[in-house]
Order: structure tokens, then sequence, then C-alpha cells
């Protein structure tokens, strides 16, 4: 199991603060120690903007810190999703995140493909089913940059595809650090009373928080997001 080389390479676990809706969360979030900054593009979510709303946000953050879109771009066209890839380029992005349930050949097409520096990185849903999480994992390591670990929305819940503020097995992500060589982000439930503890056992490459650092949806609160990037580091 010595494939984990996060460990050795990366010391301080990076921090992405996702859901951002306004410049002025998102500002505070990067003066606050963030690394990056994410919005989300996924329609029919609670905290969707579009991509000129984005490109505002982005515009506003200094220089070093990293902008990522997360998009569903499964069931859309092959010219579809090129389409929305270069808008989304169009933003200042440097990370697109795919949240939808895109097969690895889409992914490895878009991969082959982009001739731009933007990376990918792909949410893999961890629920009860270890063996499952792992083998999805796998999958699609050699086609992105980065996976990216979040708790599995159940069917008929919320709609959402993430963003459901609840922690999974942190076991299983740990298996999931320790069998990829890619980085590894750990999302889902996390906020600034046991992402220390997460961060512990699972040794991510970073983690990457919503709710848990907000004060209402939408919204982020500036305390917690202190806070939680204090616990991180």
């Amino acid at each position: 199991m010595s494939g984990n080389t996060n460990t050795n390479t990366n010391t301080i676990t990076k921090v992405k603060i996702c859901g951002n809706t306004n410049a002025d969360d998102a500002i505070m979030a990067s003066e606050a120690g963030a690394d990056a900054i994410g919005v989300i593009n996924v329609a029919n979510t609670r905290r969707y903007i579009d991509l000129e709303d984005a490109k505002r946000i982005f515009d506003a953050l200094p220089v070093f810190v990293s902008k990522v879109v997360v998009v569903a771009l499964d069931n859309i066209p092959i010219e579809v999703v090129y389409d929305k890839i270069k808008s989304i380029e169009e933003t200042g992005a440097d990370c697109v995140q795919l949240h939808g349930e895109e097969p690895v050949e889409l992914v490895a097409d878009l991969r082959e493909n982009l001739r731009s520096r933007i990376r990918i990185i792909k949410k893999i849903g961890v629920g009860g089913e270890r063996k499952r999480s792992l083998e999805n994992a796998l999958a699609y390591e050699n086609v992105v940059d980065a996976i990216l670990l979040d708790t599995e929305a159940k069917a008929g819940g919320t709609g959402e595809t993430g963003g459901t503020g609840k922690e999974h097995d942190w076991n299983i992500s740990k298996e999931i650090v320790e069998r990829i060589k890619k980085p590894v982000i750990l999302a889902g439930g996390l906020n600034p009373d046991n992402v220390a503890k997460a961060i512990e056992l699972v040794k991510p490459y970073a983690v990457d928080v919503s709710s848990g650092v907000e004060s209402e949806v939408r919204k982020k609160d500036a305390m917690k997001v202190k806070k939680f990037v204090e616990a991180a580091r």
C-alpha cells in the first residue's frame, strides 16, 4: 500500500472553500488562507451561480488562489461538453470539477483534447460499499489530475450531487488515499470541529468544505471559515 505519495510531498493539507456565491465571501475565504475557491455551476442546486458571476468572483481573487468550477457533464452531447468547457476556461478557472456521473471514456476524451492548462478533478461518491467506491476511484485515476471524495447523495434525496453536509466512512477514504497515486481531496460533512480529525485519519492532499462554513445557505461565515482553515493546518 505504498501508492500514497500525499504524505511525502504534501505536509500542509490544502483547503478548498466551495459553494461561493459572491466575491465578498470568496475574498474573505482567500484572506483567511484558503488555497482554492470553488463555485457551483450545477443547475437546480442550492448554491448554483452562472459563469458570468463565476468570472466576477475569480477576477476579484488574488493571483495565487486556485479557481474551481463545479459542473455536471453527464447526459449531454459531446459537442455541448466542449462548449461548456470553453465557457469555463473563459471565467479564468484553473480547474473543472466533474460532479456528475461522467463516464471514464468522456473524462479520458476531455483529458486528451483539452488544449488549455485547465485541470480535471473528478468527484467519487463514497457510500456504504467500500469495494465500489475504491473501484470507481481507481477507474478514473489515470484520466484526472485529482479525485474528490464526497458523501454519496441518496437517491430521492435533495437532488444535490454533493453538498449533503453529511460525513461518510472516512476509513473508506483513507484506503482510497493509500491506493491512489493522484492527489485526493476529502469532502462531505466537514466543519471546523471535525476537519483536524478527518485529516489525521485520511491524510488527504486537500479538504473541501461548503455548508460546514456557512451562516446560512449561500452565505459564508467568516469566523467558521477562519476556524476551518486553522484546524486544517
